[in-house]
């Protein structure tokens, strides 16, 4: 059931929601309201409203990237293949 909604669009979405929102109870309208509100605030996505551990982690594959400890996606799969003995 999870891979329907993932590979559902944004038209696809819009058509369920209006079929279900008069079928769904006040407290997840709430709860679907305050995601809403944050979403459009952009509170999900301010760093200063991570915990300490979260920036701690993000600076760190910062200085990571600045220092040229990377790698790309190409040589992990590569790698991923060979330890796993995949094709």
């Amino acid at each position: 059931m999870v891979y329907i909604y993932c590979i559902m669009g944004a038209l696809e979405l819009r058509e369920k929601w209006k079929k279900s929102i008069t079928k769904v109870d006040e407290r997840f309208l709430r709860m679907i309201d305050a995601l809403y509100e944050s979403y459009n605030k952009n509170e999900l996505n301010d760093y200063n409203d991570l915990p300490e551990t979260a920036k701690k982690l993000i600076n760190q594959g910062l200085e990571d990237i600045h220092e040229g400890r990377v790698h790309s996606h190409k040589d992990v799969m590569a790698e991923f293949r060979k330890k796993y003995n995949l094709a």
